[in-house]
């Protein structure tokens, strides 16, 4: 798979920045996050993403910024729920979906995608 890094907006989610690389992998595998691009997307013209983190595999900081960073396999809601690497910077994630959340919106993107086919 090609890994992409995205570049994120101004907002911040200073919760997440302040947990331990295994706090920030427990908190974020397995849920629907709200990501928030500033680079043009060839799926939504916003900005506004919908992944769920399916496996965190590194985090780090950047060299240039210093902004903190995860790597992994996401699933891309926006995008017909195909499983992509990504870089996403962490504060660029808005929302962290809960379990049953996440759970529901899986649920709903199965039965969408079947009933368009």
């Amino acid at each position: 798979m090609k890994n992409t890094t995205t570049t994120t907006t101004t907002r911040f989610n200073h919760s997440l920045y302040g947990l331990s690389d295994q706090d920030l992998k427990n908190k974020l595998t397995n849920r629907v996050v709200t990501y928030f691009n500033t680079d043009e997307s060839t799926v939504k013209n916003d900005g506004v993403r919908q992944f769920v983190i399916k496996s965190i595999d590194y985090t780090g900081h950047a060299k240039g910024s210093g902004r903190r960073f995860i790597q992994g396999e996401v699933q891309d809601l926006d995008d017909g729920g195909k499983s992509k690497f990504r870089t996403l910077h962490v504060g660029g994630i808005e929302k962290v979906k809960s379990r049953l959340s996440t759970a529901v919106t899986l649920a709903k993107s199965v039965y969408l995608s079947k009933s368009i086919c």
